[in-house]
């Protein structure tokens, strides 16, 4: 399962916003609902950071495997 994390002001992992089955519903859910410039690819595997043009991470996307 995908997991969609928006920044909360303290933390990038913060609020939860959309979980799917798919990566694309997530990136779409949060193209509408996240101001970001980029997609980073994280240091763990199934792991992206949404970051904006100052490169601050505002959110991330996890894949949850089973």
């Amino acid at each position: 399962m995908w997991e969609l994390w928006e920044w909360n002001g303290q933390y990038v992992k913060g609020n939860k916003l959309k979980r799917s089955k798919t990566k694309q519903t997530v990136i779409k859910h949060a193209e509408k609902h996240i101001e970001y410039d980029r997609i980073v690819e994280g240091s763990n595997k199934g792991e992206f950071f949404l970051e904006d043009e100052e490169r601050r991470p505002v959110g991330m996307i996890i894949n949850r495997e089973k």
